[in-house]
């Protein structure tokens, strides 16, 4: 019975059923694919670092248009 309901509603209604179908997909690869990428060997980046290290010297102030 849920065979031949999805099956009219593949033909009639498709754009609804792509929807369930990567609605559902989304939490179940959260699940699935962290542990497939420990398998293979995945290793996370570094992380992208908050901001600019300042120069370990004098400001001296700006003279004109030297900004």
């Amino acid at each position: 019975m849920i065979v031949n309901l999805l099956r009219k509603a593949t033909f009639s209604q498709p754009f609804a059923v792509w929807g369930l179908g990567l609605g559902f997909a989304g939490p179940l690869l959260v699940l699935v694919v962290p542990p497939i990428q420990k398998s293979l060997g995945y290793v996370a980046p570094a992380a992208v670092p908050q901001s600019y290290p300042l120069p370990q010297r004098e400001r001296r102030p700006t003279h004109g248009y030297e900004d």
